[in-house]
């Protein structure tokens, strides 16, 4: 049977056992934001490390568990590693909006009237 794409993050990131950290509709909608399962899985093990990094390391008596902030860092890693081979960063929000070059080119543009609000340029001076 073929991977789908969320088998192939699942073992790309190591969350292929029980219990699973993501479930399936987080990683299909990581898959769909992303555009490609390669940097669903960064951003998947970006999500993860953080989640471990807040996760605390202790002792109590003779049982001791650690290695949380460890697992944070290897995540991070891997993440780094999946963005670098396959494409840089994650698309995120894109509000659109004139470029910097688009408002210098319109302010450097003498038939245009200044559109800028001046101190006192509404006060009457008659009244």
């Amino acid at each position: 049977m073929p991977m789908t794409d969320m088998d192939r993050v699942r073992l790309e990131i190591g969350d292929n056992v029980a219990p699973m950290h993501f479930t399936d509709a987080e990683i299909w909608e990581k898959i769909n934001q992303a555009g490609e399962w390669h940097l669903a899985a960064a951003d998947l093990c970006f999500i993860w490390s953080r989640w471990l990094a807040r996760q605390p390391d202790f002792t109590l008596g003779a049982f001791s568990e650690k290695g949380n902030q460890e697992a944070a860092r290897i995540l991070n890693e891997k993440g780094t590693e999946l963005q670098a081979l396959y494409g840089g960063t994650t698309p995120g929000l894109y509000a659109g909006g004139v470029s910097v070059a688009d408002n210098d080119t319109i302010a450097a543009d003498t038939d245009r009237p200044t559109k800028d609000f001046t101190r006192g340029q509404f006060t009457n001076p008659d009244a």
